[in-house]
């Protein structure tokens, strides 16, 4: 494993002084030593495709070389800018690229495709790649003197594990009420025959789990299992195809200004069965707990523009109130502010249904509706 501190002083021989990403869980070790240092300046945008215009912008105004870190997932988000603006324009940047789904290792669903296929995407791409290991000080020379000389986009590879682990100093708490599991176990509590769609990570296995408890896990949550910042689209197209179901999508800020745009939708078709609500802590906790940019923006004043009906929660009867105020009247904003403390590892079980199985319990579970 390599020490966090000797890859940035190693980038930092480059005249790289910043890093552009969106984390992923095999990059926390190294962005808590960027974070706790200030050694580079740390850049996390809402999503993948603005990192590669912020690199781009960067590399016209500097001229130095881009590093932009993704997961692989996350590398989709990049390819129309990488062909259309990168390739067009000749724009340099350096990906570091998790492999998240590495074959013959286990991980989490969502990684098998890209995992098995991370290096065929490069090679169609015509990505020049290669894998980070012992000799990363030769490897990251490459990357930038070949992403220098052809003008054009290099990867080097993160494989899980390459980072030693680094102790990430807690920054400043909020000091929420609410967590994320009280407040979805006060939202499941107020509602009787809703459906849900949950965004990735931490939300949907916390809805699971609360579901199960509560002798609810009958197949009326459709779980996003990857596919971050998408649980609006898809929570306004079924409100729009079940106008008799109240439809609650369960996001978080991190997912929820990734796609942002999906408000737009919202605004024109205005479905009255429609709860969106923000678990909004300000954190990608899914990874690290790195810092979202929710704190820079109201979600009561966007959700506003984009004229849904917005509550502002602060605690368990504000939110209760709320949803029970928000009875086929929407399409109804409800944003919770709540802190960063998640159960233990032990006390919170993995979905432990395939996606094809969420996917086909739920449309079994909504034909009522029909």
């Amino acid at each position: 494993m390599v020490n966090p501190k000797a890859f940035v002083k190693e980038l930092k021989t480059h005249d790289i002084n910043k890093v552009i990403t969106v984390p992923c869980s095999i990059f926390k070790d190294l962005i808590a030593y960027i974070e706790n240092t200030e050694e580079l300046k740390l850049i996390i945008p809402s999503n993948e495709a603005i990192a590669m215009a912020l690199a781009a912008g960067d590399y016209l105004a500097t001229e130095k070389i881009p590093v932009v870190m993704v997961q692989n997932s996350g590398l989709n988000n990049t390819l129309n800018s990488l062909t259309s603006l990168n390739f067009q324009y000749k724009i340099p940047i350096v990906y570091i690229i998790s492999w998240r789904g590495e074959p013959l290792k286990t991980d989490a669903e969502e990684h098998n495709f890209m995992g098995a296929n991370l290096l065929q995407i490069l090679d169609t791409y015509q990505v020049p790649y290669s894998l980070l290991g012992t000799d990363y000080p030769e490897k990251i020379n490459w990357a930038i003197s070949t992403a220098r000389e052809s003008e054009r986009p290099v990867a080097l590879i993160m494989k899980n594990e390459f980072i030693d682990y680094y102790p990430r100093v807690n920054k400043k708490q909020n000091n929420n009420i609410l967590d994320k599991w009280q407040a979805i176990d006060s939202i499941v509590d107020s509602q009787e025959d809703s459906i849900y769609v949950s965004t990735t990570g931490l939300i949907s296995r916390a809805l699971f789990n609360i579901l199960k408890n509560k002798n609810k896990e009958d197949g009326r949550a459709f779980y996003m299992i990857g596919s971050m910042g998408h649980a609006l689209g898809i929570g306004e197209s079924i409100a729009a195809a079940l106008p008799k179901a109240k439809v609650i999508v369960l996001d978080g800020d991190g997912g929820a200004l990734m796609h942002l745009s999906s408000m737009v939708s919202v605004a024109k078709d205005k479905p009255k069965n429609l709860i969106h609500i923000i678990l909004d802590n300000q954190t990608y906790n899914s990874t690290g707990g790195q810092a979202t940019l929710s704190k820079n923006i109201s979600f009561k004043k966007i959700g506003c523009g984009f004229k849904y009906k917005v509550s502002n929660i602060k605690n368990k009867e504000e939110l209760i109130k709320a949803m029970n105020d928000s009875q086929m009247i929407g399409p109804t904003l409800i944003h919770v502010s709540i802190n960063t403390s998640e159960k233990e590892g032990n006390e919170i079980q993995r979905i432990n249904f395939s996606s094809e199985e969420i996917k086909k319990r739920f449309q079994k579970y909504i034909e009522r509706f029909k």
